[in-house]
């Protein structure tokens, strides 16, 4: 049986999300003063509206349309992220090893949440149960 979600840094995707944007601003750190400053920009909004978007989903979980649009924008920005990832690495400012790695990232967490928007109904159920049972009862 899962645990209990009762925070949005619980959700694997959230977490790998997360993972991916921490890389990217470590890698993005050196290069702010590069010439390319717009390139590094795009990198850390696209990996950040990763993030915000699954917060949004996670919002919007008691409401199924809006958790698979949440989600989808989600994807949405992944693939984004996958295609700066290739424009960094063919400008020379991502190492080949350390672009894959990081496009493989994104790659799996595209895949999860095609998986999660695939199994959304009962998703939205169980994080719905787990929200209201985390709550403490009102006398």
């Amino acid at each position: 049986m899962q645990r209990p979600t009762h925070h949005l840094q619980t959700l694997q995707v959230y977490q790998m999300a997360f993972q991916g944007s921490v890389a990217v601003a470590r890698w993005a750190q050196p290069l702010l003063e590069a010439s390319e400053v717009y390139l590094i920009q795009q990198f850390l909004a696209t990996s950040q509206a990763v993030r915000a978007h699954l917060a949004a989903a996670l919002g919007q979980r008691r409401h199924h349309e809006g958790f698979i649009a949440a989600l989808s924008t989600a994807q949405l920005q992944s693939a984004e992220m996958q295609t700066w990832i290739e424009a960094a690495i063919a400008a020379g400012y991502l190492a080949p090893d350390a672009g894959q790695d990081l496009y493989d990232h994104y790659r799996s967490l595209y895949t999860a949440l095609d998986h999660l928007m695939a199994t959304a109904s009962t998703a939205t159920i169980s994080l719905e149960k787990n929200a209201e049972t985390a709550l403490p009862a009102i006398a």
